[in-house]
């Protein structure tokens, strides 16, 4: 397993601030972030998914995407994400967080629910060759998400 956990409040990828929430941009997602910008940040989540390539690969297998029907999907679309392959050399999930008592659900957060910056790195575990599954951990699904957790080969955790 590998656990990568940014400090929400400080690091992250600079580069997709536009996608954040706020009182002044209230519908801020994926698609505000721009090109030039997604660029840099593409780059880094590629760089993210080879390094984590290089690390599962030194000893896991992968027999494909997780089924994760069972945990309540929070985030309302995954716009910006790119197809999961078919068969995944291993299989991830990008484990994030929903503040319910918070506006737009953390002040990190798109107007979707996932972390502003996730999609680049999600999507640098897909070109290298794995799957990565958008997952929001659930406090009442607590049981659940750490089973189905066991079955992921990595997961990023981003809160």
């Amino acid at each position: 397993w590998i656990v990568g956990e940014f400090n929400c409040s400080c690091v992250g990828i600079s580069k997709c601030l536009a996608a954040f929430c706020r009182d002044e941009a209230p519908t801020a997602c994926y698609n505000d972030i721009a090109a030039e910008d997604l660029m840099e940040a593409d780059r880094y989540g590629a760089l993210m998914g080879q390094k984590a390539f290089d690390i599962v690969s030194k000893g896991f297998t992968s027999a494909g995407p997780v089924d994760v029907s069972g945990l309540t999907r929070v985030a309302k679309n995954d716009f910006g994400l790119l197809p999961q392959p078919v068969v995944p050399k291993y299989k991830g999930a990008l484990a994030q967080i929903y503040v319910r008592c918070q506006p737009f659900g953390g002040s990190d957060k798109s107007s979707n629910g996932h972390r502003y910056d996730s999609i680049p790195f999600a999507n640098g575990m897909i070109r290298a060759g794995m799957s990565c599954q958008m997952l929001h951990y659930v406090h009442h699904e607590h049981a659940a998400f750490f089973g189905a957790c066991m079955n992921f080969d990595f997961i990023i955790v981003r809160c």
